[in-house]
């Protein structure tokens, strides 16, 4: 597993957690530069959170505006994700729905997490 994340600035040039009614909101950006087979762990650490309550997917890297890998936040049958402290984002190849290759630069994912501090 090899990721880098990154947090966004907002227009003020922070990068805390910022205060969505009873829960707090962090805008990321995950650089999978070697992908794991059965996807990339996110830890609530690495956003600055206690714990993870939800989690969007807002964009991901394209090429020639064709997006060669489609991503996923995994969730167990009942609708939860695996940890309070995690989420794992899985990536499929867009043009077949197989799995993304072990090893490979998956590229650019961003995301917003919700949690507490």
């Amino acid at each position: 597993m090899t990721h880098t994340v990154t947090l966004i600035q907002n227009h003020k040039g922070l990068t805390a957690s910022k205060v969505a009614g009873e829960e707090y909101l962090v805008d990321a950006k995950v650089n999978i530069t070697s992908y794991t087979a059965g996807g990339e762990v996110i830890t609530a650490s690495s956003l600055g959170l206690s714990s993870i309550h939800a989690v969007l997917i807002t964009g991901c890297e394209t090429a020639s505006n064709v997006a060669l890998q489609r991503f996923v936040v995994e969730t167990d049958t009942s609708g939860d994700y695996a940890s309070s402290a995690s989420f794992q984002l899985v990536g499929t190849v867009a043009s077949s729905g197989a799995a993304s290759s072990t090893g490979g630069d998956l590229g650019m994912v961003r995301v917003r997490a919700y949690g507490n501090l």
